[in-house]
Parts: C-alpha cells; sequence; structure tokens
C-alpha cells in the first residue's frame, strides 16, 4: 500500500507521536549528521551531484517554491537527516538543490531524497505503487496524515508567454491534491470531488464549509485539509 511507499520517513514527520527512546535515538541521528556536514564539508554525499544550470531566458518571476533565495531545511537523503541544510525547490524542473559550502547550486539525485521539509511543509518522493489512480513520480507535499488518510499535494511551475516587454516568459504556480485511502488514489480538483471521494457525511461536511467560509477557488489548500480534518473527526464518532 502507498503508506508504505511513502515509507518509513512518515515516522519523523510524526516525531511527536514516538517514544522516549526513539526521539533519543532521533536526535543522536541529527546530531550525528550535522557532526558529519561539519567535518567533511563539501565532501559531503550531498554535495557531489551536478550543478544547477540556468534557464536561458528572463522571466518575469522565479520557478522556486515560495522564495527565490536558499532556506535553511531540514533534508534526509540516502537514510541519513541532514538538519540545518541550504535548500530551494524548483517547481518548474522539480528539482530540489542545495547550497554547498562554497557556494555551488548542487542538484539532488531524486531517487536518493527520502524527504525535505521547507517553510514548515514535508515534501517526499513519491514512487509509483501500483495502486489505482497513483500519479506519477516525483516530489509531493504530504499535507495530512491519519490512520485512513494520507493527503499529498503536487505544485507545479509552468512556462506561459509574457506580454510584458522587458520578460518574454513567465511561470504560472498549479496545485493538485490526491487522496490516498485505502488501496486507492483519489483525485481532487474542486468541491465536488473532494466530497465525492470522501463518500460519507456529505451534508455534514457541506455545512462545515460554509460555516466556515472554505471556498475550493479561493484556496484550494485550506479548503481540502480542513474538510477533511473534519471529516476524520466526524467518522470517529
Amino acid at each position: 500500500m502507498s503508506r508504505f511507499v511513502i515509507g518509513w520517513f512518515l515516522i519523523v514527520f510524526s516525531w511527536h507521536h514516538l517514544s522516549a527512546q526513539d526521539s533519543l535515538l532521533l536526535q543522536k541521528t541529527e546530531r550525528y549528521a550535522a557532526g558529519y556536514l561539519k567535518t567533511v564539508v563539501s565532501y559531503a554525499t550531498i554535495f557531489s551531484g551536478n550543478r544547477e544550470q540556468p534557464l536561458g531566458f528572463s522571466t518575469s518571476n522565479h520557478p522556486y517554491f515560495k522564495e527565490q533565495d536558499f532556506t535553511t531545511g531540514r533534508l534526509s537523503y540516502d537514510g541519513i537527516i541532514y538538519p540545518g541544510v541550504h535548500l530551494r525547490w524548483d517547481l518548474y524542473k522539480d528539482q530540489l538543490i542545495v547550497l554547498s559550502p562554497n557556494n555551488y547550486n548542487i542538484v539532488l539525485q531524486s531517487v536518493n531524497v527520502n524527504f525535505f521539509e521547507i517553510y514548515g511543509y514535508h515534501v517526499f518522493q513519491l514512487l509509483p505503487d501500483g495502486l489505482a489512480g497513483c500519479p506519477s513520480a516525483g516530489y509531493y507535499i504530504l499535507l495530512y496524515s491519519a490512520d485512513n488518510y494520507f493527503l499529498l499535494e503536487k505544485l507545479t511551475n509552468s512556462l506561459q508567454e509574457e506580454n510584458i516587454k522587458k520578460y518574454r516568459y513567465n511561470f504560472n504556480l498549479s496545485s493538485k491534491f490526491y487522496l490516498q485511502k485505502e488501496d486507492a488514489y483519489y483525485k481532487i480538483q474542486n468541491r465536488r470531488t473532494l466530497l465525492n471521494c470522501l463518500e460519507t457525511h456529505r451534508n455534514e461536511l457541506k455545512h462545515f464549509m460554509r460555516s466556515h467560509h472554505l471556498r475550493y477557488k479561493k484556496d484550494a489548500e485550506k479548503t481540502v485539509l480542513e474538510t477533511i480534518r473534519e471529516h476524520e473527526k466526524l467518522s470517529r464518532r
């Protein structure tokens, strides 16, 4: 099942549910990784990839998640967790870039990226698992996880023609949502498909969305996330 494809790093995402012993082990692992980075500097495995290539054309905006500049994040690469790494996520090429100690922009091999945490979001590498409706491989935000729900968001920056004289192109951000429930993925494209994939408590959820002013077209991420959380509460009663 895809919850196992998402894998062991979900445990890290929900670290507050770990036992005291597991939390201590996680802290020791992160201290080891931080010490490793400090010791080997630019020879660390995460700095051994290819350099990021420029776009080769001018755009009116940038293709990166949130900000163009690097930000400090947390990375799990090839099974080792690295805290305090300088990261940025290219949504146009779907690449994760790290800033090396000698100021090179290094593109990480996606197959070795277990997960990374950036701007408060947990992002992982999804691999096709054979379940019905499984989306294509790539980096996905894990918005929510519970016993019966795994809510994923796929962000994409697509290139568009720009009418402004100075720039020929601009990037347009779009998002897709997928709910993995039991043995299938459900693509959420609007309010109707959201309610359809949840199946039960339809009237209660409609009332909840109205009373909390949740509109898919206005704020899709918040609408999907809050509605699924409410569905879980209703299902537990």
